[in-house]
C-alpha cells in the first residue's frame, strides 16, 4: 500500500489526532479561496500551492504536453492530511517541458507551466524567458493594468521585488492581489522577496504563502544557467522594521559561501525589496540605497560577478551602473508613482511610469527590455554577450514599437 494510501487509510485518530467523522468532512472538497499559483520551479519538479476555505486533502492532476500540442497520460500528486493552505511538490518532470494541471477538487481551478531547462543540455539551446516587477500594493486598477500586459509577455519565471499588499494584515487586500494575480501566478512561476509592507504583520501571511518552512526569507534557486539570490533586505532579526531595512551578518555570510558554489560560466542576479542605489528626487527617511546590501554584494563581487540586482522600495523605474553592476529600480507595479532623479550617480535612465522588465536569457546571451502598460518597449539594455551564438531555434527577435518618454 502506498504511503498516501495507508496515511488515509489509518487516519486516524494516532496520526493525525482526528475522529474518522472530522477526517470525512476535513477530507472533503472545500472552496477555492487564493490561488492555485507555482511555487518553487526547477528541471524536474515544480509547486502548486492554493489556499481552501477549510481543511481538505489536496490533489493535483496533471499531463505532460507533447511538442505536436496533444497531452499525454494524466498523473497526479496529492498530501498526506487535510489542511487548509495546500502546497502540492510534482516530481520526475520532464526538463524544459510544458504541462497542464489542475485541482482534482476544483477542475476549474487549472493552470500550466514550462519546467526549467535541462542543466545538462547545452546552454545556448535553452533559452527562455523572465519577468521582474514589483510594489503593486495601493491602486488596483493600475496593478491589474500592469500584470495584464506582464501576463502576456509568456514568461517562463516571474520576480517579484516585493510590497504586494499595503497592510500584510489586511486579508482582503491578499485576496485583492491573489484576484487581480490570478491568470499570470496559475501559469508562471513566482518568485518574490520581502518587501518593506510584507513585515507589518511580521512577515506572518507571507511566509504563509511564500516561503519555505522552517527556512529563511533569503535563499537561492537555479533556472537554467541563472543563480538567483532572493535577499531578504527587512530581516527583522538585523533589527528591521516596516520603516527601516536591515541585512544580518548571517545573510551576508551566506550569500558569500552560496556566491561560491555558482559555475563561472552561470549569470548570478539578485532579487532585493531595498536595492544598493537609487535616486528618488525627494528623498525620504528609509530610502535610497541600502548599506547593508551595499556591502554583501560587495563581499559577493570577490567570488562571482554579480550581473544584475533588481529591486523595488521606490516606485519608478530607474536602470543604471555602478563600478560595473548593473543595477534596476522595478517598483511601478501599481503603488503612487513618484518622481526619479535622472541626474542621480549612475543612472542610464529614469521613468515616472507603470512598467516591468522581461529577462531574455541564451546561454551566454542576456538582453532585457522594459514595457509600460500598453505592451511598448520604454528601455532595452544588454547585460551580458559573447561570441558564442544562441542556438536555439525558437527564440525570435522582439518586434514591439518605443516609447520615448517620461523622465530622463
Amino acid at each position: 500500500m502506498s504511503r498516501s494510501r495507508l496515511l488515509l487509510a489509518v487516519c486516524t485518530v494516532a496520526s493525525f489526532g482526528c475522529s474518522p467523522a472530522r477526517v470525512a468532512t476535513e477530507g472533503a472538497s472545500q472552496p477555492v479561496v487564493l490561488g492555485p499559483w507555482l511555487m518553487f520551479p526547477g528541471a524536474r519538479e515544480m509547486t502548486v500551492a492554493w489556499t481552501t476555505a477549510g481543511p481538505s486533502l489536496g490533489r493535483v492532476e496533471f499531463t505532460l504536453v507533447g511538442p505536436d500540442g496533444r497531452p499525454g497520460s494524466q498523473q497526479s500528486a496529492q498530501e498526506f492530511a487535510p489542511v487548509v493552505d495546500h502546497r502540492v511538490r510534482l516530481e520526475q518532470l520532464t526538463p524544459g517541458a510544458r504541462y497542464e494541471f489542475h485541482l482534482a477538487s476544483n477542475p476549474a481551478a487549472r493552470g500550466s507551466f514550462t519546467t526549467a531547462p535541462d542543466p545538462a543540455a547545452t546552454a545556448s539551446s535553452r533559452a527562455f524567458t523572465v519577468l521582474v516587477y514589483g510594489d503593486n500594493r495601493t491602486n488596483g486598477g493600475d496593478h491589474a493594468l500592469v500584470v495584464r500586459a506582464a501576463a502576456a509577455q509568456g514568461a517562463a519565471l516571474a520576480l517579484h521585488t516585493g510590497d504586494m499588499v499595503v497592510n500584510a494584515k489586511d486579508q482582503r487586500a491578499w485576496e485583492r492581489w491573489f484576484d487581480v494575480e490570478r491568470d499570470l501566478l496559475s501559469t508562471t512561476p513566482f518568485v518574490p522577496t520581502v518587501g518593506n509592507h510584507e513585515i507589518t504583520d511580521k512577515g506572518v501571511t507571507y511566509s504563509r504563502h511564500f516561503k519555505e518552512p522552517g527556512r529563511p526569507a533569503y535563499h537561492a534557486l537555479d533556472y537554467g544557467n541563472v543563480h538567483v539570490q532572493v535577499l531578504d533586505s527587512f530581516e527583522m532579526q538585523a533589527g528591521a522594521d516596516a520603516h527601516t531595512g536591515g541585512v544580518s551578518d548571517a545573510q551576508k555570510a551566506w550569500a558569500e559561501a552560496d556566491a561560491k558554489s555558482v559555475p563561472a560560466d552561470h549569470h548570478l542576479w539578485m532579487l532585493v525589496h531595498q536595492g544598493p542605489q537609487t535616486h528618488p528626487l525627494q528623498m525620504r527617511q528609509s530610502h535610497g540605497g541600502l548599506p547593508g546590501v551595499r556591502e554583501l554584494i560587495s563581499m559577493v563581487q570577490k567570488v562571482h560577478p554579480v550581473e544584475a540586482v533588481f529591486a523595488g522600495h521606490e516606485h519608478f523605474y530607474e536602470r543604471g551602473e555602478v563600478d560595473g553592476l548593473h543595477y534596476f529600480v522595478l517598483g511601478g507595479g501599481g503603488a503612487p508613482l513618484e518622481d526619479p532623479d535622472p541626474a542621480g550617480a549612475g543612472v542610464k535612465l529614469a521613468l515616472k511610469q507603470l512598467s516591468f522588465a522581461t529577462l531574455s536569457v541564451c546561454g551566454c546571451h542576456v538582453t532585457g527590455r522594459t514595457l509600460d502598460i500598453l505592451g511598448r518597449v520604454v528601455d532595452s539594455y544588454t547585460l551580458s554577450d559573447c561570441d558564442t551564438p544562441c542556438t536555439d531555434v525558437t527564440v525570435q527577435a522582439a518586434t514591439a514599437p518605443t516609447f520615448d518618454g517620461g523622465v530622463r
